[in-house]
């Protein structure tokens, strides 16, 4: 590719090869999609989607050409964080439906050749669970050790200064016991202390058994909390401690190394450096992890103080994980999720080219190296929704919003930025139709508001549109199973330091594409270094125009993107 930068940082022998022809997962080509349970799809008409909901569209995904569904928490909960506090870890809230209804799901999911992934949240539990309900009673207690306990200070305040990541203190006082427990997130999610045997025995059962009911792979949400820092140390080894790697070494030796599964981590800390000692093809615990690294781009530090990002920090950011881990492990590819504002609204226009945007972010995202996840709505391209501050559900936001109104900030002040990132973003109903709550629910009131335009932006009209996103994603997702390239090629980046324009080649086995993606909405010139590429063959394009090209440079649109066969 002439003057391409190389991401690859290979030894001799292509280990792309070795993985590709030797040791061939079936995960390896799949595309995940990431359901919001919550806000799926509502079979019962309470105003809240459950798992009935999610098989009542199985044909929906099978015909979008997805692999494997991830599945939110499902389990009983309290619901401050919206699942992620779990009050029993081997049933299903009432809400979603029954143990039975899981069963069908997978059932019926298996039969269509779609594989289920479950979610699990091993740092921490409600304080509603059965096991700290036991734990704050007092220290003699058998489940007090499952739980992370010190003293007051000596004026009865918290042990240290550690902050939640949800604001406020990470602290709690306990009065019967006197002592205080931790809990990173909310006060209602302590967090488990896993150099106590028997909890991790208890976790480690809690895996087995829904892998034995079934399911083909589980999501560990911030599983690298499960080893914390001393009470000396900062909180800024959250998620760095050594411990982590080895407990989930245990887990993977009494369990998950047992059956053929996807495995994912969501885990802070982990960096390109040393993701290969937790998702190494050899003796990684776990199959693959989540890059979000990219998640803290476009801010000041604030994540609700919104900045125009960096789109070679942005690279940088991918050139080092694959310079990390191609060869060696597997990494997971995302552009937005339940946490994130959506992709459209963030790393696109979702206004004025919101239909060219979202496609080159389709793009992009089913061109990268990694399995990649779609979030649910990015595929018809659903985007950030305008709330107020009496419409939040998320006890991120709401605790930041009240927190910051106390020091004296307006609403005005704070609302711009809330809106651009919160997690409620991603939270909306998805848009099924232009009936009533977007045909997501038959109930009055949906659990959280549907986003206005759902009457332009929804499933069954782009269904009929030939040139919608939903069908542009079903393209680009053939386009990536037909092309092992996608998946198991090498990146080279072109014109690294261009801030306007990603453009790379994926090559694998004498085959070479070229990828050109416009990030910008400005109409700029880029030279791909591909001489006279009127010759290559245009695979996909975003605009329905022909792409303006002069030999091996062409001027791009707002947002154009396009995919060339090079050889």
């Amino acid at each position: 590719m002439g003057a391409a930068l190389s991401c690859s940082n290979l030894p001799a022998e292509d280990n792309s090869l070795t993985i590709a022809k030797g040791n061939a997962r079936w995960w390896h080509n799949a595309v995940c999609y990431e359901v919001y349970i919550r806000s799926f799809n509502d079979s019962k008409g309470t105003g809240i989607g459950d798992l009935k909901g999610i098989e009542n569209k199985l044909d929906y995904l099978k015909n979008l050409g997805v692999d494997v569904i991830w599945i939110t928490p499902f389990y009983p909960s309290p619901g401050v964080d919206m699942g992620y506090d779990i009050s029993d870890y081997k049933n299903v809230d009432p809400k979603f439906g029954q143990l039975k209804d899981f069963d069908s799901l997978v059932k019926s999911a298996h039969a269509k050749g779609i594989k289920i992934l479950v979610d699990m949240v091993f740092s921490h539990t409600s304080d509603e669970h059965q096991w700290f309900i036991e734990a704050r009673k007092s220290k003699d207690n058998p489940y007090h050790d499952f739980y992370v306990w010190y003293p007051p200070k000596a004026d009865g305040s918290a042990p240290n200064d550690w902050k939640s990541w949800f604001s406020g203190s990470a602290w709690e006082y306990n009065k019967p016991t006197n002592e205080y427990y931790l809990h990173i997130f909310a006060k209602q999610q302590p967090a488990l202390n896993w150099k106590t045997t028997k909890v991790r025995e208890e976790l480690f059962s809690v895996a087995k058994f829904w892998l034995d009911k079934g399911a083909d792979g589980i999501r560990f949400d911030v599983i690298t909390l499960n080893a914390l820092p001393d009470i000396n140390q900062s909180s800024d080894l959250w998620g760095k401690m050594p411990m982590a790697l080895i407990y989930l070494k245990m887990m993977n030796d009494k369990v998950l190394s047992e059956y053929d599964i996807l495995t994912v981590g969501e885990m802070p800390g982990v960096d390109p450096e040393n993701a290969y000692e937790f998702v190494g093809e050899k003796e990684g615990p776990l199959k693959t992890l989540f890059q979000l690294d990219i998640m803290g781009l476009g801010n000041d530090g604030d994540k609700f103080h919104p900045t125009p990002y960096s789109l070679v920090a942005f690279k940088k950011i991918y050139q080092n994980w694959y310079n990390g881990l191609y060869g060696k492990g597997w990494i997971s590819a995302v552009l937005d999720n339940h946490d994130q504002a959506r992709a459209v609204s963030r790393w696109g226009n979702d206004k004025d080219y919101w239909k060219p945007s979202a496609k080159m972010l389709a793009t992009f995202l089913l061109t990268q190296w990694g399995v990649p996840y779609v979030f649910q709505g990015d595929e018809i391209g659903m985007t950030n929704c305008p709330f107020t501050p009496a419409e939040f559900k998320d006890v991120e936001e709401i605790n930041y919003y009240k927190e910051k109104i106390a020091e004296g900030k307006t609403e005005a002040e704070l609302l711009p930025g809330i809106l651009a990132r919160c997690r409620d973003n991603a939270r909306t109903p998805m848009q099924w139709s232009s009936a009533k709550n977007a045909g997501f629910t038959s109930a009055d009131t949906p659990w959280i508001k549907v986003n206005p335009n759902y009457k332009t932006i929804n499933v069954e009209a782009e269904l009929k549109d030939p040139d919608s996103i939903l069908n542009y994603y079903k393209k680009m997702i053939s386009l990536r199973k037909a092309n092992p390239a996608f998946v198991y090629g090498t990146v080279n980046i072109i014109d690294f330091n261009n801030e306007n324009v990603y453009a790379y080649s994926r090559e694998y086995e004498g085959k070479e594409f070229l990828v050109v993606c416009n990030f910008r909405g400005t109409h700029t010139d880029f030279d791909t270094k591909t001489a006279d590429l009127r010759k290559a063959k245009l695979l996909i394009h975003n605009y329905s125009s022909n792409p303006h090209i002069n030999d091996s440079k062409i001027s791009l649109k707002p947002f154009e993107a396009m995919i060339f066969e090079v050889k």
